[in-house]
């Protein structure tokens, strides 16, 4: 059963270039009203589960979408439905998104007081000209000022996102934002690599002609914020997220270490037993289903032991610590006839560069990194 909750809000004032999450624009009797249904899916979930009940919740994250969309009193509404069904008491990381454009003073006042202890906002980029070209609809200024309000109103761990490999970005621009990123006293950041999701504006943009960075300016790209945020005392825990140390992201460690976690909303992900299931991206057919006592439509896959075994281990490999495949074989029983195949495979890939062994885990090197997706295609 889950100690681990997301709640997706799919509710944005626009859609950025690249952005390939479940979002739209809404009025306002619709976000207001959506406030009251994550908690009311959660019933739901608890009448086919209910050991649900009976476990500690120890993370939760709320995505979007832009969460800040439901307001002060709609945030109030969502966190008072769940303390009415979940403990908070054993709750150790309570992460929200957030964008710059929302950043406010008051915001920050009620996510402090509704227990919030972790902001991750959305930046990208410190250049004017960058965030434009890709849709923000903010400035750098302010996301400096974002960050500080964060700070300010006593959020010590908070972090923000950018992105490598955006078209327009020299070497120069991206070595200007990392040491801006830097400069702010931040706990956590996360550097994603630009994907172009099909059915994105970038998508059309790259289609029409838009040159975008080549796979090795990409790969130089990220190379150069591992080097610069390594020099700054923050540790590459994940392949697209640094932390100082003792402020990684539980929620998404306990996410990449296999463990079960519930998501709420449409487009959420869950994953319990051996079962996983995606909700449908229809809003309107999630609101009619929940405000009808019935779990949303979700396309659903139910695993045997040994594909069950599979997906929850291999994904560490994204963590720089690795994994230890007697230890995981205890865990999962079901996992012990992979052993011996997977040892050998990952001992193959060291010839190449692509893996290493630090005593009894194996894990990636800075080129396993690169290739992360190939390698775990090879093991599955």
């Amino acid at each position: 059963m889950p100690s681990h909750l997301y709640i997706h809000v799919p509710f944005c004032d626009g859609k950025c270039h690249y952005c390939g999450f479940f979002s739209v624009v809404a009025a306002p009797s619709v976000i207001e009203l959506y406030s009251t249904l994550p908690a009311r899916e959660y019933d739901c979930h608890l009448t086919s589960m209910p050991e649900l009940g009976k476990v500690p919740l120890r993370t939760l994250y709320m995505g979007g979408g832009t969460p800040a969309m439901l307001g002060n009193d709609g945030l109030k509404r969502l966190a008072d439905a769940l303390a009415k069904r979940l403990s908070f008491d054993t709750l150790e990381e309570w992460t929200v998104e957030i964008t710059p454009a929302s950043a406010s003073a008051a915001l920050f006042a009620t996510l402090s007081t509704i227990g919030v202890n972790r902001i991750s906002i959305g930046v990208q980029s410190f250049d004017d000209t960058i965030l434009s070209r890709i849709g923000r609809r903010h400035d750098a200024q302010a996301a400096i000022t974002a960050v500080k309000r964060a700070q300010d109103a006593g959020f010590v761990n908070t972090g923000i996102d950018l992105i490598a490999g955006l078209p327009g970005v020299t070497p120069t621009l991206w070595s200007e934002t990392l040491e801006r990123a830097i400069s702010l006293s931040l706990t956590h950041l996360s550097v994603y690599a630009l994907i172009v999701e099909s059915g994105t504006p970038l998508a059309r943009q790259v289609e029409d002609g838009l040159e975008l960075p080549g796979d090795d300016d990409q790969l130089a790209a990220l190379a150069q914020a591992e080097t610069a945020l390594g020099e700054a005392g923050f540790a590459r825990y994940e392949i697209s997220n640094y932390a100082l140390p003792g402020f990684e992201c539980r929620h998404n460690l306990a996410v990449w270490r296999g463990h079960d976690f519930l998501g709420l909303g449409p487009s959420a992900a869950s994953r319990v037993g051996r079962m996983r299931w995606t909700n449908s991206e229809d809003l309107e057919e999630y609101i009619h289903a929940v405000k009808h006592d019935a779990p949303p439509p979700a396309d659903s896959t139910a695993l045997d032991a040994v594909e069950d075994a599979e997906e929850r281990v291999i994904f560490a490999l994204r963590l720089s610590e690795g994994i230890d495949l007697a230890a995981e074989a205890s865990r999962f029983p079901a996992l012990a006839g992979k052993v011996g195949v997977w040892e050998q495979r990952l001992a193959d890939l060291v010839v190449h560069g692509i893996t290493e062994r630090v005593g009894d885990r194996w894990r990636l090197t800075a080129r396993g990194r690169e290739v992360c997706d190939a390698v775990l295609r090879e093991l599955v």
